[in-house]
């Protein structure tokens, strides 16, 4: 049975419309009103709607079931071609793996589904019960597992796979626990750090991996391990062939994408009951997703599902749809990472590990006169600090296993404890990131030790019981934790760090299905009540995912620490940053030194070899950035391309993510990309009212590489419905203007050739479409991103004058470049306005034409004029460099 119907795509048009002078004066006071967010309308546009829309005819996505009615068989087809196999169905019941195949499970209904979910609408499905045919038990009931897939004709692109037991199923723990794939033995286990648990308690669905098995050949990457971003193969993304390369599967394992070399693409990820979902890959070429084999017990009434997601624009997309779903399932805002979290928003320093100050306060001085220095050095240079992440060195901990204690500032730290980090936050004025960890099972909150609260104890990970540790057993403790945080010293954003010590720690959280979830919803509760946000940190994807349910949480660590260790592959954020940013959440990047060389530091006197690199990175991710330099270190020229004048950050609409075609090339080409010899190419873009200029981030590139405008085109989240404008390609070398390339591109398959790089160097192009009265906007080119949607609230044009509305601190100077083609070639002109009482200004660009249709200066003098708001506007003669 396959769906029948699919919604069309509503493209979404880029590109102005022509305008009368008359209607664009009276536009003037409409833009220059325009707020801070008020330009980004297009982006809330109802996730819902977008997850309906469906390219190309026909349903993208279909199941077909297998012939015989007696036999829990189905395939997964993609654009008319067999993608995926049926493989095994089980459950494991009291210590058995219970299958049809060895006799142990019973397939005892199918029942053909048609319903109507209330988030998806109307569906069509078929359901399997099997039954265990171990013992029953002792009320004489059996175990039971019961497998539905649903199909949505109104989609054509979304199935889901569910899982429910209707009983309580016991001895559903795996024997597949071992600390890793090279030291399979759990007593060489040193920590709980390398520990993961292959084999699943339920397993449904269940795909084939042999070859043969999918009509086309198919590419994958699987989020896997640590900070959703990984080294050398041990950790994720994990990009391959699907019927050859290791799938790593597993407690560090989540979403995975497959793809073909022609745009199609689908995401598998768990649907609900994240924690405790998980995904396997066993031997004989066979990939099973259910519940972690972790679980001894599956409770009555428990249920997990799992999502197919289609798209045929690509990887990205096929994230980002599935990411549009997800949040609008689960109705999480989708740009609340931008729009309501001060570190994502503003400038910020670090304290954080690899940072000048981490565990390092100035001698003879404590960490909070340190930090007070820190401070009027900023003033003192004109960086617009907003707020500060304090780690780990400011609350008490165990000293045994570094455990939490207490959450309160020490009083050898700040001095008078939470009062005297209340005093530091009002002199500074900065907003509070503050570092916790895991639980000791000793902490003084704990009512066993003298505290109110109750807490789970634990007695350590089953390959190591030294280091145990404790979880809150309920709300009251984290109402309690962020009410006091908020009131005596500020809180702003709390990062729950160590999450994967935490989860892997714990033997009640491994084995209760339901435990991991409550510990992070009850945190997430109590931070809303208290406008707190969270920031995950050494989170596993489950972690990632959780997050769909905990709307406080706005932002994810997205790589290791920065240590001198890490700095060849640290900032390499552009794969973990595709699934991270489309769950809505903000990429971290952790800190960065903003000059080579900075003695004294925590981490001694290494160099850092590429610091406009590393906070350019920063600000793509579209989270935080964090600078970590000593006192008398910082390099402002740099850190002010990232903001304006006030410490707003000048980002792009989306965090930049590494591009369809370097992956495709990766997994097909069979060369994996080994660190640090990898090519970064990464893309994004900024939206502004219809019109978008996208960014493309190279570094690393080994190999000269051809960047069509059509694979520019596919960053945008809707693509232009017409592909006849022309864009110019644009490069500002050392953010020198008098350099800078422009390149035209009148047609998708124009090309900008990215040179072999050394492995220290990078370039930053941008893209900016021509409009119909010939000119580009080539925006802010002392910024990183020169046409942000946070610095350009607003753009107008009709065959004579183009009008941008810019915004910014009160006079603050924003000089804007324009450029035109001509027969001598590209002529390139700049226009500034100076930002008035109010908030912005308004640039307007005086476009004349001869009777040949070429653009000329203006002849315009020097010019003022009032706006909407009183303050002086500057209509500059446009002038050829």
């Amino acid at each position: 049975m396959a769906t029948e119907a699919a919604i069309m795509a509503k493209g979404v048009t880029l590109g102005g419309r022509g305008i009368t002078l008359a209607a664009l004066l009276l536009l003037l006071v409409d833009l220059a009103c325009a707020s801070r967010g008020g330009n980004e309308a297009w982006q809330r546009e109802s996730s819902r709607q977008r997850e309906m829309m469906r390219e190309g005819e026909g349903p993208l996505l279909e199941v077909e079931l297998g012939q015989n009615p007696g036999e829990a068989s189905y395939s997964i087809v993609v654009d008319g071609k067999r993608w995926l196999t049926s493989g095994r169905s089980y459950l494991r019941h009291l210590g058995e793996v219970c299958t049809e195949g060895n006799g142990k499970l019973e397939l005892v209904r199918t029942e053909e589904l048609r319903g109507v979910d209330a988030k998806l609408g109307e569906y069509e499905g078929v359901s399997w019960e099997w039954v265990s045919k171990q013992s029953r038990l002792d009320n004489g009931t059996v175990a039971t597992m019961v497998g539905e897939i649903k199909w949505f004709p109104s989609l054509g692109n979304l199935v889901l796979f569910d899982q429910h037991f209707p009983n309580e199923v016991v001895g559903t723990q795996s024997d597949g626990l071992s600390c890793s794939p090279t030291r399979p033995q759990v007593d060489q286990c040193d920590s709980c750090a390398s520990m993961i648990w292959q084999g699943l308690s339920s397993a449904f669905p269940s795909f084939a991996r042999v070859e043969g098995a999918s009509e086309e050949e198919l590419g994958f990457m699987e989020y896997y391990g640590i900070f959703e971003n990984g080294k050398d193969g041990a950790e994720g993304p994990n990009l391959g062939l699907w019927h050859k390369d290791v799938v790593m599967g597993g407690l560090s394992s989540g979403p995975i994408a497959l793809f073909n070399e022609n745009g199609n693409a689908i995401v598998i990820s768990s649907h609900s009951n994240f924690m405790s979902a998980s995904v396997d890959s066993s031997e004989g070429g066979v990939v099973d997703w259910g519940i972690m084999g972790s679980v001894g017990r599956i409770p009555a009434g428990f249920s997990v599902s799992h999502v197919l997601f289609a798209s045929n624009r690509g990887i990205n997309h096929a994230f980002r749809s599935w990411g549009d779903h997800m949040l609008s399932y689960y109705g999480k805002p989708p740009h609340r990472a931008v729009e309501d979290d001060i570190t994502n928003e503003y400038l910020g320093y670090t304290t954080d590990k690899g940072s000048y100050y981490y565990y390092n306060p100035e001698q003879g001085k404590d960490m909070n006169a340190t930090l007070v220095d820190v401070y009027e050095y900023s003033q003192a240079e004109g960086i617009p600090y907003k707020n500060i992440l304090l780690d780990s060195w400011w609350y008490y901990r165990d000293p045994s296993d570094h455990s939490v204690i207490l959450w309160e500032a020490r009083d050898d730290v700040f001095r008078g404890g939470n009062r005297g980090m209340g005093e530091f936050g009002e002199q500074t004025g900065w907003a509070f990131t503050a570092h916790n960890r895991f639980w000791s099972n000793r902490t003084e909150y704990d009512e066993l030790h003298g505290g109110s609260f109750k807490f789970v104890h634990d007695t350590g990970c089953p390959c190591n019981t030294t280091d145990a540790y404790s979880l809150p057993a309920d709300e009251t403790f984290w109402d309690y934790l962020f009410e006091q945080a908020t009131r005596e010293w500020g809180l702003a954003t709390y990062e729950q760090d160590w999450l994967w010590p935490q989860f892997l720690g714990m033997t009640k959280l491994l084995e209760d299905a339901s435990l991991g979830r409550a510990w992070l919803l009850q945190m997430g509760a109590a931070a809303s009540a208290h406008n707190v946000n969270i920031q995950y940190c050494m989170a596993f994807p489950r972690h990632a995912l959780q997050s769909l349910e905990v709307p406080a949480v706005t932002q994810i660590r997205a790589s290791n620490d920065y240590g001198p260790t890490d700095r060849a592959w640290q900032w390499r954020i552009g794969r973990s940053s595709i699934f991270v940013n489309a769950i809505g959440l903000a990429p971290s990047k952790d800190g960065v030194y903003t000059s080579r060389t900075e003695p004294g530091g925590s981490e001694g006197d290494f160099v850092e070899a590429r610091p406009e690199l590393e906070v350019l990175v920063a600000l793509l991710s579209t989270g935080p950035v964090q600078i970590a330099d000593g006192v008398g270190f910082s390099d402002k020229a740099l850190i002010m391309r990232t903001c304006s004048e006030d410490g707003l950050l000048l980002k792009p609409s989306k965090a930049m993510t590494a591009m369809d075609f370097s992956l495709v090339s990766e997994a097909f080409g069979g060369a994996k990309g080994e660190f640090p010899a990898r090519s970064e190419i990464w893309g994004t873009y900024s939206r502004i009212g219809e019109e978008a200029w996208m960014h493309v981030l190279a570094a690393d590139v080994q190999n000269a590489t051809s960047l069509s405008l059509r694979d520019v085109l596919n960053v945008v989240e809707s693509p232009p419905s017409s592909t006849n404008a022309t864009y110019l390609a644009y490069h500002v070398p050392d953010f020198d203007v008098t350099r800078i390339k422009v390149v035209s591109m009148p047609f998708v398959g124009s090309v900008v050739t990215l040179p072999a790089m050394d492995p220290l160097d990078h370039e930053l192009w941008h893209f900016a479409k021509v409009l119909p009265n010939g000119v580009g906007i080539l925006g802010e080119l002392d910024k990183f991103v020169p046409t942000s949607p946070q610095r350009i609230k607003g753009i107008s044009f009709d065959s004579s004058h183009v009008l941008v509305v810019v915004v910014g601190f009160p006079g603050e100077e924003v000089r804007l470049f324009f450029a035109h083609e001509s027969a001598g070639g590209i002529d390139i002109s700049e226009e500034a306005c100076v930002i008035g009482k109010q908030g912005d200004c308004t640039i307007i660009l005086l476009v004349s034409f001869s009777s040949d249709q070429q653009m000329h200066p203006s002849g315009i003098k020097h010019h003022k004029g009032h706006s909407s708001h009183g303050q002086v506007d500057q209509l500059w003669r446009l002038r050829r460099r």
